[in-house]
């Protein structure tokens, strides 16, 4: 999970676009030239970014506070 690359995906994409990249990365994994991992890593920043764009809809609140709330929230999960 990168959190640079999840901040860019809430800036440039909306949830439609999001959902578009995720269906991407789910069919580019039917090829046995990528490398999941690669893979693996692009879908938890989509899925990332778009939780936080869930997250900030349903609390009425800009984007850039839930990200900080979703990161405080894995943190809370790992350690």
């Amino acid at each position: 999970m990168n959190a640079a690359e999840i901040r860019k995906l809430i800036a440039e994409y909306d949830m439609a676009g999001l959902a578009k990249l995720e269906q991407e990365v789910y069919a580019s994994m039917d090829d046995e030239a990528n490398d999941v991992s690669v893979l693996g890593d692009r879908l938890t920043n989509i899925l990332g970014a778009r939780r936080v764009l869930e997250e900030a809809q349903k609390q009425g609140v800009e984007p850039k506070v839930a990200l900080r709330t979703f990161f405080k929230d894995v943190r809370g999960i790992i350690g």
